[in-house]
């Protein structure tokens, strides 16, 4: 389907917007056997965003076996906070290995050395995985010319 063909509608009802892509619906039927107050397939507008609270309007459009009903949060700080919480849904820091790279750790995660002294306070810290850093135990990019792997 060429893309200017690919229509796309919004439904929103102040806290949230819910969009529908008509192109990637496969009829599953499961939003308006789940919601059948909100989503009207025989009326126009199909979509009636007040019918229902916003949870049951979300709980809903995540069980759309397809990407044809979506969702955001219209509150920009809200939208973000959710995607935090979608990528770490306990909410703890999380340590990151890059690729034939360093280990990245939040500012909120301490770094001690061997005397007990916290090394970077409130920072990122990139930590060396190669063994080449000259400001060990921090990473200095190192890993590159060495073409470590890992």
């Amino acid at each position: 389907m060429s893309e200017e063909k690919k229509v796309i509608r919004k439904y929103s009802n102040g806290e949230i917007t819910v969009v529908w892509q008509p192109h990637l619906c496969i009829h599953a039927t499961t939003c308006f056997k789940q919601l059948p107050k909100v989503f009207k397939p025989r009326e126009r507008p199909w979509v009636k965003i007040d019918a229902e609270p916003t949870e049951k309007i979300i709980a809903t459009v995540d069980a759309c076996p397809t990407d044809a009903l979506t969702w955001y949060y219209n509150d920009e700080q809200k939208q973000k906070e959710y995607i935090a919480m979608k990528e770490n849904p306990n909410g703890k820091p999380e340590i990151t290995i890059f690729e034939n790279g360093p280990l990245h750790i939040p500012a909120e995660i301490n770094v001690k050395d061997s005397t007990g002294k916290i090394l970077k306070v409130n920072e990122e810290k990139y930590i060396c995985r190669c063994g080449h850093s000259k400001n060990k135990p921090f990473c200095d990019g190192s890993h590159m010319m060495a073409g470590f792997k890992g």
